[in-house]
């Protein structure tokens, strides 16, 4: 009997763990599910009513395998600190597809009720944060994950977090492409810089998408200025590493003027090492200059 208790708490704990989301501490579990759905719906836009019906702005529905988790909070928490300390396990190195908070979102009853049908959910419109990321595999054969973070308060001050993992097949993955574009930017004019693309070999260069993105945004705003930096580490000195990756960036800068890009207020940058930041790599960063 021992056993066969220990064996499920074990269980419960690795439900987690094995999948890289570590809850706050002192939260309790209120609710676990591990299953592949048909027809699941991701909101991609704030949610109106029309006509008593719900209409988000955008949204998809994919057949996929979902995970999910729902948390209590611990008191002390608001339902934003709660959503950033879940938010920040998962988000790196993820396309935002759409995020919200308060009543930008729309009702918090529609989220709980109709979106996630998880009646618990239900509390104050402007005490909910949601976010909804995607993650590329590393190569291009690999598959691309969504993870998905929504907060709530309710009215008696219990905050819950819910959060989704869902694994996309293949012939799923494409459909997200425009929402991948549409978030990178408003990721970009948000924190001011977005990290294009990372360097694995010595030789920089921008595929056919990283053109034609970097095409859409320069066209898209033709009156802020942009700098196209090369961060380079390691093998060499600061002074040759800011020398190779200036001239690197120089070359990305031309293979998008070869391309018919805007690059009037583009400015090639090679920081070589300097300006690290937190996991940096060598990678190629687009970085607007007038950012506030």
């Amino acid at each position: 009997m021992l056993t066969k208790i220990f064996t499920v708490i074990l269980l419960i704990c690795s439900s987690v763990s094995i999948w890289a989301l570590e809850p706050i501490n002192g939260s309790y579990q209120k609710h676990y599910s591990n299953e592949r759905k048909q027809n699941h719906w991701l909101i991609l836009g704030a949610i109106e009513r029309i006509k008593g019906a719900v209409k988000p702005e955008s949204e998809l529905r994919v057949d996929a395998k979902v995970r999910s988790w729902l948390w209590q909070i611990p008191v002390g928490l608001s339902s934003e600190q709660a959503f950033v300390q879940i938010k920040s396990q998962v988000e790196q190195d993820a396309s935002v597809l759409f995020e919200c908070e308060g009543r930008s979102c729309g009702l918090s009853n529609d989220y709980a009720n109709q979106v996630f049908q998880q009646a618990i959910l239900y509390g104050r419109d402007s005490d909910q944060y949601y976010w909804l990321g995607l993650k590329q595999g590393k190569a291009d054969n690999q598959k691309k994950t969504l993870w998905l973070v929504y907060s709530i308060q309710r009215s008696n001050k219990r905050v819950y977090v819910y959060v989704e993992k869902i694994d996309l097949p293949s012939s799923q993955a494409g459909r997200f492409d425009e929402y991948v574009k549409k978030g990178d930017q408003q990721t970009l004019i948000k924190q001011g810089y977005l990290t294009v693309a990372q360097l694995p070999t010595e030789q920089a260069s921008l595929s056919l998408d990283q053109i034609e993105w970097l095409k859409q945004v320069l066209h898209d705003n033709p009156n802020k200025k942009f700098a196209l930096v090369v961060h380079r580490y390691g093998g060499q000195d600061q002074q040759a590493l800011v020398e190779g990756s200036a001239l690197q960036a120089q070359g990305l800068l031309d293979q998008l003027a070869q391309a018919g890009a805007f690059i009037k207020n583009v400015y090639s940058h090679g920081a070589g090492a300097m300006l690290p930041r937190p996991g940096g790599v060598d990678r190629i960063e687009l970085v607007m200059l007038d950012a506030p």
